[in-house]
């Protein structure tokens, strides 16, 4: 049987949602000990107004065990609103809790007529914060909380169930990401960054208007707290800081101040808050449960066959509450059953007990073709006991064929191994300065590391290894650590390739590239030639000739160039003496100027293009090169990077025409490209309100200003050539393309025998070619 159930994180259902906490199931404070937000929805008109005010108290969606705000309730309330209502005030204190049921109740708030402005009392945490997402106009107080995550879901089933229950995750996310980018503004993709990466993310009122989710600051609330509610704050505090155990201490001081916080001039409510069989209430329970006479009246009462217009959730309602008594009672509830007052809160106790009962009975064999539907029936019955359970486990565990007790057990998350190499790999980067301040100093903090040299964590991961160091000396030590046989994820060589390939991506970050300016980024599956094409266009519409008929027309030739992928790299070794000697920094140092030197690599091999064929540039396609007469991306006349000159490129690029010469293709200046010696100049042109050029007294307006979005001066090109460029988007010229993608060098491990050590290359996979000549003019210069 398969089940799926999905929800955002609500207080006390949150252990697969927050990986910090150690929580215990509070949903709704059924124990008592771990408070939650008091229960509250209502909606109703402002007097003498054509407002009306919707409180969303509590957790989203239906609950067993007291009051929640279901979509079903809020749907149904707005449609009663009087039509003349022209603005919603709804005010948010919540958790979260089902992401279907805050989907719902933030699309039905989208279709209302009326304004909708939403004020966030406390704090609108998941689903809570979707649902804030529908005001028109966002308030909040500074000490008000917003929080955005994932939402989560438990799947039951096999590895087929799982992958269905991520894609219907991945479903809701982007779904929840388009409200969220609605209101900013940002795009879609940022916001599904945000429910993508395993994070929560916090806003306080003024964060929240920073980033757009909020539209105001304003005061808060004030709170109206009862008595008891005086009396249970410490506890209330106490609950939620159990809740928010991961989050930051200004994040808990402003959620712990949100749970004691509740509407004012509301009507108290009975307590406990729990729903009710149609016909009883809480009061007339505890009446007939304190005599004997009344407690056998409730039995016969709640098991009398319910009446044709009795629903499901009614029928469960009695049988939950009957299980209850009859377990205080006995099973004749009567006297004898055992003399003592049952009360509503006996009923949730048993049948507590009840379920952990069960779910211990029934948790060993899950995995057992059904026993997962006998384990959800029986939590759905209140009236099944466990005796009942045990027995119908029996004929399950005949029939099944797999022994009992030998059950698979996966157990997802991290080794052991992998805590300790990941600790390792933090603490080398942190020495290396790879990561730095407060990054480094949480590395620091509690690592087993923090004190060691290398030779230490060499010897400690020999020692996990099974490896007996007792009489090795420090020099075989560093030559077993470093020896490749037989290797695991944990051991101290993978641990040392992790650090040296983010040193090197981290070197490979910090190369000051142009290429990326101006040249398209393209994709690799092999080493073989592969084809970039200038399509053609249409030829033109006809009309009809003389007997009514169409001529067929053509798609020019396509234009093909080529362009193919090579590798590059270097070795990059570790001797013994590097790890006896401590000699961090030494492969540090080198393993970022090998990333350095890969990006270095690239940017010359795109400017050796430029520089091929006596400055023509690369031959292309059609046998002649780049910049060629035939081609029109030759300046008629050689010029410094003047306006007249400027616009001489504008005018030869948006002639350029198709391959099949059926049109013009109408080509924009992007980009300038030259020497360090015409980039002064060259950005004096492009940025002057005033042609520079006119030398008398008039002010003649600069015709090309602004026409290049970015203009890029290198070292690496020379003379008094320079170039104007389209956008490399819409009409590319030179290409760099990955193998797979991957544009960061790579490590490839192998074992170093002549020095007893290891060795690394450094390698990256990748191609630049010309693919186009129509995105460039050539200006020779004078």
């Amino acid at each position: 049987m398969r089940k799926h159930s999905l929800t955002l994180a609500m207080a006390g259902l949150m252990l697969a949602c927050w990986p910090h906490a150690r929580l215990s199931a509070a949903f709704a404070a059924a124990d008592g000990n771990v408070p939650t937000i008091r229960p509250l929805m209502v909606l109703r008109p402002i007097a003498n107004t054509t407002e009306a005010e919707l409180l969303v108290y509590g957790d989203i969606g239906d609950s067993w065990w007291g009051e929640s705000v279901t979509a079903l309730s809020v749907v149904q309330q707005l449609q009663a609103l009087p039509a003349n209502t022209t603005q919603i005030n709804v005010r948010i204190n919540s958790y979260g809790g089902s992401v279907s049921d805050g989907i719902a109740i933030y699309n039905a708030l989208k279709r209302h007529s009326a304004r909708v402005v939403v004020t966030v009392d406390g704090v609108a945490m998941s689903s809570a914060s979707l649902i804030a997402m529908a005001g028109d106009e966002i308030q909040m107080p500074a000490t008000s909380l917003l929080m955005i995550h994932a939402p989560w879901g438990v799947a039951q089933g096999n590895a087929q169930d799982m992958r269905v229950m991520a894609d219907v995750l991945d479903t809701y996310a982007q779904a929840m990401a388009g409200a969220y980018a609605n209101k900013t503004a940002k795009p879609n993709a940022d916001m599904l960054a945000l429910l993508s990466d395993g994070q929560d993310h916090y806003y306080t009122g003024e964060q929240a208007v920073a980033e757009g989710f909020a539209d105001a600051l304003v005061d808060a609330t004030a709170d109206l707290g009862d008595e008891t509610d005086n009396q249970n704050a410490s506890a209330r505090a106490a609950g939620v800081n159990r809740l928010l155990a991961g989050a930051p201490d200004h994040i808990k001081q402003i959620a712990v101040a949100a749970a004691a916080r509740h509407p004012a001039a509301l009507p108290e409510q009975a307590k406990p808050r729990m729903r009710m069989p149609a016909g009883f209430d809480a009061q007339s329970l505890e009446q007939a449960l304190a005599s004997a006479s009344g407690q056998q009246a409730l039995m016969a009462a709640l098991t009398t066959a319910a009446t044709a217009e009795s629903g499901d959730v009614d029928m469960k309602l009695r049988k939950l509450f009957a299980a209850g008594f009859r377990n205080k009672l006995g099973a004749d509830g009567g006297e004898g059953g055992g003399g003592v007052a049952a009360t509503v809160a006996d009923v949730h106790a048993a049948l507590r007990t009840r379920n952990d009962e069960i779910k211990a009975v029934l948790e060993p064999y899950m995995r057992r073709e059904g026993v997962s539907a006998l384990y959800t029936a029986a939590l759905v019955d209140p009236s099944v006991t466990v005796d009942s359970v045990r027995a119908s486990l029996l004929p399950i565990l005949g029939g099944a064929s797999e022994p009992a007790g030998t059950t698979m057990h996966i157990e997802m998350g991290a080794s052991e191994s992998e805590k300790l190499r990941a600790a390792g790999e933090q603490i080398l980067l942190a020495r290396a300065g790879v990561i730095k301040g407060a990054e480094a100093e949480r590395a620091r903090q509690g690592n087993p590391f923090a004190r060691s040299t290398m030779i230490n964590m060499a010897e400690q991961f020999l020692i996990r290894a099974g490896a007996n160091t007792r009489d090795m000396g420090r020099d075989e030590i560093a030559r077993r650590a470093l020896a490749a046989g037989g290797q695991t994820t944990g051991d101290f060589p993978v641990l040392l390739e992790n650090v040296l390939h983010k040193t090197l991506v981290g070197g490979y970050n910090l190369a000051s590239f142009t290429w990326t300016r101006f040249c398209s980024t393209g994709t690799l599956s092999d080493y073989r030639p592969h084809g970039r094409y200038h399509l053609s266009s249409f030829s033109d519409l006809k009309g009809v000739n003389e007997a009514g008929e169409y001529e067929t027309g053509v798609l020019g030739d396509a234009q093909k160039e080529t362009i193919i992928g090579q590798r590059k790299g270097r070795i990059l070794q570790i001797t013994p003496e590097v790890l006896i000697n401590d000699d961090l920094g030494g492969i540090t140092r080198i393993a970022a100027a090998l990333g350095q030197a890969a990006g270095r690599t690239i940017e010359k091999d795109v400017y050796a293009l430029f520089a091929m064929n006596g400055g023509a540039g690369p031959t292309m396609n059609d046998g002649k090169p780049l910049f060629h007469t035939s081609h029109g991306n030759i300046a008629s006349t050689g010029d410094a990077p003047t306006v007249a000159a400027f616009d001489l490129i504008r005018q030869q690029l948006a002639n350029q025409k198709d391959p099949a010469g059926n049109d013009f293709l109408d080509i924009t200046a992007a980009l300038w490209l030259g020497p360090l010696s015409l980039g002064g100049q060259a950005r004096v042109t492009n940025e002057a309100q005033y042609d520079v050029d006119v030398s008398n007294k008039f002010e003649v307006p600069n015709k090309s200003r602004g026409m290049f979005r970015d203009l890029v001066d290198t070292p690496r090109l020379s003379g008094t050539a320079w170039y104007g460029l389209a956008d490399p988007g819409i009409e590319p010229v030179i290409e760099v393309a990955f193998l797979d993608g991957i544009q960061t060098p790579t490590l490839e491990q192998e074992t170093n025998f002549r020095t007893d050590g290891l060795a690394w290359k450094a390698v990256h996979r990748y191609g630049t070619a010309a693919v186009g000549w129509r995105g460039a003019i050539k200006n020779p210069g004078k």
